[in-house]
């Protein structure tokens, strides 16, 4: 968790993003902000895959399910394969936009873009998910 923890500081200082550490120490959150007065949370893990290696996973959550989604999961999968970054994921009825990269040579710019590409599209989703599927 070291080097990640110098990972995260590391970033923060060269793009000027405030990081908020959990009180367990396991996970960061930060807000990113957009032009149009809107923000996005994402909350980034560090887990091992089956290999061992260390994944960094960021999460942003879209919105949460009603009852009857059967076409908002129809969206949602058609959508997955026009993404550039991450997938669209469900987890304890909440849709969340998700992306894992490996820590090991993971660049700065690389980890800035997929949380800023994170970020916005979870944002973009949010908004067209509350448009059409909450007024039903």
């Amino acid at each position: 968790m070291e080097a990640f923890d110098g990972f995260i500081a590391a970033i923060a200082s060269e793009f000027k993003i405030k990081f908020q550490k959990d009180p367990e120490g396991e996970a960061y959150t930060t807000n990113i902000e957009f032009e149009n007065g809107r923000a996005q949370k994402i909350l980034i893990t560090l887990s091992k895959d089956e290999s061992g290696d260390r994944i960094i996973h960021y999460y942003s959550v879209i919105g949460k399910l009603k009852q009857d989604s059967m076409e908002l999961y129809k969206y949602s999968l058609e959508l997955n394969s026009s993404l550039d970054y991450g997938a669209i994921t469900l987890m304890d009825g909440t849709l969340l936009l998700r992306e894992s990269i490996l820590l090991h040579h993971c660049e700065p710019q690389r980890f800035m873009k997929s949380l800023i590409y994170i970020a916005a599209k979870a944002d973009e989703l949010e908004e067209i998910f509350n448009k059409h599927y909450d007024s039903k």
